[in-house]
């Protein structure tokens, strides 16, 4: 693909629901740079013919499932982080045909529940549900934070490798609950301080029905469309501090622009553009 502006664009399979290009394109704009953003369906089979080569112009990718992890044996280098991780939402040309990949997800999950709850919010429980590619980044957001006890919930110990696998990586022994647990996995939840959801919207809605939240808990869901989630909605009715899936986006796309132009966007500018 050859454009003579220069573009960025988030790649993965669904992709049309990505509010990406919003926060990107505002940014650019405020920041007076001539940079098209584009939704591009890119599925794993599709992933090595598209980058290679690398597409004309092209300043940099933002990626979303399924290939964070796909991408990574494609690209020359990969951040430090993103590679204890074991997943790479972001990647970014440099000269001599080198492609580096980071991970701006940890970045994304601790600013956001920061600016919901505060600079010093360091919960003692955490709770991740799900253990995919997200669930990585968001272990190594609940250390970043200061959790002490993490439990991953997921629905079969044999999908819980990706996560767990991070988890050695960065060090650390979470505890690992089946969601077939269900009175086990509901206890967990109900004595968590803070619960992050990566799971797909409505995949545990029959879960989370029977589940009990209480206003000492933080509870946020990375699905952010539609708008709210069965499980923010009982989390906030029962007063629990809820932190959008869209707040952890803007901060993370945020970084993202930073990786990209080596410029720092207006953060309101890019949140007017998705709230």
């Amino acid at each position: 693909m050859q454009t003579l502006s220069p573009w960025a664009a988030v790649i993965g399979s669904p992709i049309k629901h990505s509010l990406s290009p919003n926060l990107h394109l505002a940014a650019y704009r405020d920041l007076g740079l001539d940079i098209d953003y584009r939704r591009l369906e890119i599925t794993k089979d599709s992933l090595e013919s598209f980058l290679t080569p690398w597409p004309g112009n092209l300043v940099g990718l933002s990626v979303t499932m399924p290939l964070k992890q796909a991408v990574i044996p494609l690209l020359s280098q990969v951040d430090g982080l993103a590679k204890a991780v074991g997943a790479v939402n972001t990647v970014v040309p440099f000269p001599g045909g080198i492609t580096a990949g980071f991970n701006t997800d940890v970045y994304g999950l601790v600013a956001a529940i920061k600016e919901v709850k505060g600079p010093d919010f360091s919960p003692e429980k955490a709770v991740i549900v799900g253990s995919g590619a997200t669930a990585s980044s968001a272990l190594a957001a609940v250390v970043e934070l200061g959790a002490t006890k993490i439990n991953l919930l997921a629905r079969r110990i044999s999908k819980a490798g990706n996560a767990l696998q991070a988890a050695t990586r960065l060090g650390i022994n979470p505890g690992y609950i089946p969601l077939s647990a269900k009175a086990k996995a509901r206890e967990t939840i109900e004595n968590a301080d803070l619960i992050i959801s990566t799971t797909p919207r409505e995949v545990l809605d029959e879960f989370y029905e029977t589940v009990t939240f209480n206003p000492a808990q933080t509870v946020l869901d990375i699905v952010y469309d539609p708008s709210p989630t069965l499980l923010m909605k009982r989390a906030s009715g029962a007063k629990a501090c809820t932190v959008s899936g869209k707040v952890m986006l803007l901060h993370q796309a945020l970084m993202q622009v930073k990786l990209f132009t080596s410029r720092t966007p207006n953060l309101e500018a890019m949140r007017k553009a998705i709230f």
